[in-house]
C-alpha cells in the first residue's frame, strides 16, 4: 500500500518543502548540490512555486504523506529563452526513510508524463554525481542516456566530484552512430 500521494506543489507547501530540503542538505555526503545551512527563505520558496504553477514549461512535484509531511520533491525548470524553452532541467530528492521504495521513480514518471503532454517540453536533462549509482540506475531505467561527464564540477565534503550529464528525449531524434 502506498502511504503518499504525488501532486503538483503549491505555495502552501513551502514550509514542508523547506523542512524536507534542509533535512536532505544536513545529511552527510548527500547527493544534492546544496549544503547544510544553504537555506531559501519562505517568501522565496513561495514565489518560486507560484512561478512554477504559472509556467507552461516548468513543474514542481511533491510526494506527500497523509499527515502533510513532504517525503520527496522533484522540480523541472524549463528554459527561459525561446531557443531553450523545450528543455527542462530536473532536480529531485527523497527522504532517507523513503529511498529504495519507488518514490523517486514515481516522481520522475509523473514528471515525464507531464512533459509528454505539455506541448512544450521535449527534452529532460539532469546532472548526477558519478558515484551515485542508485540514482544513475533509476535514471537509466526510465530512459535517460549518459551524455557527458563534467570533471571536478562540484566541490563538496572536502573533495572535487565529477558529474554525469544525462538526458531524455521525448521525440525521435537522429542520434549519431
Amino acid at each position: 500500500m502506498v502511504d503518499y500521494v504525488i501532486r503538483e506543489a503549491t505555495p502552501e507547501d513551502s514550509e514542508q518543502i523547506i523542512i524536507h530540503n534542509d533535512s536532505i542538505a544536513n545529511e552527510p555526503h548527500n547527493g544534492i548540490t546544496r549544503g547544510a545551512g544553504e537555506c531559501i527563505s519562505l517568501e522565496d520558496e513561495r514565489a518560486y512555486l507560484a512561478a512554477s504553477l504559472a509556467s507552461d514549461n516548468s513543474l514542481f512535484l511533491v510526494a506527500v504523506q497523509p499527515t502533510g509531511k513532504v517525503i520527496g520533491v522533484a522540480g523541472l525548470q524549463g528554459g527561459r529563452r525561446k531557443a531553450t524553452r523545450h528543455s527542462g532541467g530536473v532536480g529531485i530528492s527523497v527522504d532517507r526513510e523513503w529511498r529504495d521504495k519507488g518514490v523517486g521513480s514515481a516522481l520522475l514518471r509523473h514528471m515525464i508524463e507531464w512533459a509528454k503532454t505539455s506541448n512544450t517540453i521535449t527534452r529532460i536533462e539532469l546532472e548526477v554525481m558519478t558515484h551515485n549509482e542508485r540514482a544513475i540506475h533509476v535514471y537509466e531505467k526510465l530512459g535517460f542516456k549518459l551524455e557527458g561527464k563534467r570533471l571536478a564540477a562540484m566541490y563538496k565534503d572536502g573533495q572535487y566530484i565529477d558529474i554525469y550529464v544525462m538526458g531524455l528525449l521525448l521525440f525521435n531524434y537522429p542520434l549519431p552512430e
